[in-house]
């Protein structure tokens, strides 16, 4: 019952905003009765918390599974799902609770330090600034390719890119290298 709730607010919030979705809408998708959902999962507030840790930990999960790797872009995905709601949540000043052990950015931080050998707290770092990019974009993306006349190049190609520039700020290590010189005209 709870897995189907979850599931339904998931995908209803992801396609059409986490305020725009009813506790009916959410009842009718996951196919319950209204009164279940604030049985096992509570009130909108906590169905709307709930919803986004679980994504988190789906994501981070995926993380651990395919480390250096993309997670996805489309709402269909667990990161394009997490990645609509989280910003909604942010947008609409809610907070976004990270479990203190396991969350995305730890998951992402462990894999730099597996994958690359970084200290654990440049790991954090260069994890919370990957997370941070990837939210960017893909909140973001069609403004993006508009804005940088990036009209012309494949959308995978650029999709691949942002994985390209992750995978070497994850091997970056902390503090940064300095600064390249500025070329003079």
């Amino acid at each position: 019952m709870r897995r189907a709730v979850l599931d339904a607010s998931a995908t209803l919030f992801a396609q059409r905003g986490v305020d725009s979705v009813s506790l009916r809408d959410i009842a009718a998708a996951a196919d319950v009765h209204l009164t279940l959902i604030g049985r096992y999962v509570g009130n909108r507030d906590e169905l709307v918390l709930a919803v986004f840790q679980d994504l988190s930990d789906q994501l981070a999960h995926a993380v651990q599974e395919n480390p250096l790797s993309g997670q996805g872009f489309t709402a269909d995905t667990v990161m394009g799902t997490w990645v609509r709601i989280a910003s909604a949540l942010a947008i609409a000043g809610r907070p976004l609770v990270a479990h203190a052990r396991f969350n995305p950015v730890l998951a992402m931080a462990n894999t730099l330090v597996d994958g690359y050998g970084l200290d654990p707290q440049a790991a954090r770092l260069r994890a919370a600034q990957i997370v941070a990019a990837a939210l960017g974009w893909r909140i973001f993306e069609e403004y993006l390719i508009e804005a940088g006349e990036l009209e012309a190049l494949p959308l995978e190609t650029l999709r691949e890119e942002l994985a390209c520039s992750a995978r070497r700020l994850g091997a970056t290590p902390w503090p940064s290298p300095p600064d390249p010189p500025v070329r003079k005209r």
